[in-house]
């Protein structure tokens, strides 16, 4: 639009000075609204790389210790005036040999009795 205005006044410019002024030129200049040459491409864009990840691997097992020995109850009170003494010994249940222990008292009659 402006363009349009300015070529409009440099011609009544050049109508208004009349025929003295014939040997002067007056430069009228015609754009087409886009650069002959095509911009520069823009720049290219740089992200950040990505956060390390890092892989751990899980900590060892705690080490195994096998669960403390059994401990057996005490023996029960053995009754007023008896020899009271405990035993361990191997019993087999089903085939297979088993450890085996308890409290044995010694009767008047001189057998040995189990407690438990």
């Amino acid at each position: 639009m402006k363009r349009i205005l300015l070529v409009a006044a440099a011609v009544a410019l050049a109508a208004s000075v009349g025929p003295a002024a014939a040997g002067t030129s007056v430069g009228v200049g015609v754009g087409f609204g886009f650069p002959l040459y095509p911009p520069p491409p823009p720049p290219p864009y740089y992200y950040a790389p990505p956060p390390p990840y890092y892989y751990y691997p899980p900590p060892p097992p705690p080490p195994y210790y096998a669960p403390p020995p059994a401990v057996a109850a005490a023996p029960p009170a053995a009754p007023a005036g008896q020899q009271c003494r405990e035993y361990r010994t191997t019993t087999t249940i089903d085939g297979k040999p088993q450890e085996t222990f308890g409290t044995a008292c010694l009767q008047p009659d001189g057998r040995w009795r189990l407690i438990n």
